[in-house]
């Protein structure tokens, strides 16, 4: 598949770093949902990203990451036929692929663009890739429908250290518990104002296609409910302080990878393209 060809690399036409940075993941995104489509994987947009969708039509301005969710099924729909298709600029990482990625992590998994970074190339990082990514968050319906106890039950199940134990007890759950669940993934972690939240089972129903940045993607038909109830108002802009990039202290470099043996650099690729 000539994915360069299909979704070009257009992380220089930006006029911000910030910017490059979100054409960067856009790129992804589009890889994403065109392989997503073609082997009938269903995702969609969540968290901060399907906020950009609905408000913006694209990124939150400032937004330095992209989050998809899928349902554990999808999911593993996704590693079997996705992931073996997936170009050679993007690398999937979780904690099977990634030896140093912290199994229960607050993103099961995650796509990397192997020529950036949100730590420079011979900086200490975390041992693990840290290119700019798109999250995926995994969502199983083994959840009581309460913030409180699906952070308790994700802190329990981090415990097992390992994400294969884990999705087999969210799927025991899921199968055998006697009373109604709701859809929940392991990035609900954080009792600090209880930010985490849930989503119903008649929420993910159904999903329709949405303009994202230039391109479209898939959001849950009824996405309303699910971001009134995580984030209130969420059409209303934040103050300007927390107007800012969460997962660095700096802006991401979109030119220059992480150090991981998984990566590439764009200026010898660019030059490698100006020979052939």
């Amino acid at each position: 598949m000539d994915f360069s060809g299909l979704f070009p690399d257009n992380r220089e036409t930006g006029e911000t770093r910030m910017r490059q940075c979100q054409l960067v993941m856009t790129r992804m995104l589009k890889i994403l949902d065109y392989l997503c489509n073609k082997h009938q994987v269903e995702y969609f947009l969540t968290g901060g990203t399907l906020i950009g969708a609905v408000r913006h039509q694209g990124f939150i301005p400032w937004d330095d990451d992209l989050d998809v969710g899928m349902t554990r099924n999808n999911y593993e729909k996704f590693i079997t036929h996705v992931v073996p298709e997936l170009p050679d600029d993007i690398f999937f990482q979780n904690d099977k692929t990634d030896a140093n990625y912290p199994s229960c992590r607050h993103t099961e998994a995650r796509l990397r663009d192997k020529y950036s970074s949100y730590t420079n190339e011979g900086k200490k990082g975390n041992g693990w890739h840290e290119g700019l990514c798109v999250d995926i968050f995994v969502y199983d319906r083994s959840f009581l429908p309460n913030n409180f106890f699906i952070i308790l039950q994700n802190k329990l199940l981090k415990l097992l250290n390992d994400s294969r134990k884990r999705a087999f007890v969210l799927s025991w759950i899921s199968k055998h518990a006697p009373f109604s669940l709701v859809y929940a993934s392991s990035f609900i972690q954080s009792f600090k104002g209880l930010k985490g939240t849930y989503v119903k089972p008649k929420e993910i129903n159904h999903f329709i296609r949405v303009k994202f940045e230039d391109t479209m993607a898939w959001i849950p038909e009824s996405w309303d409910s699910y971001l009134r109830r995580q984030y209130g108002n969420y059409m209303q802009l934040p103050p300007i302080e927390q107007q800012k990039a969460l997962h660095s202290k700096n802006l991401p470099d979109p030119f220059n990878p992480c150090n991981h043996k998984d990566i590439l650099h764009w200026k010898k690729s660019m030059e490698m393209q100006h020979i052939s």
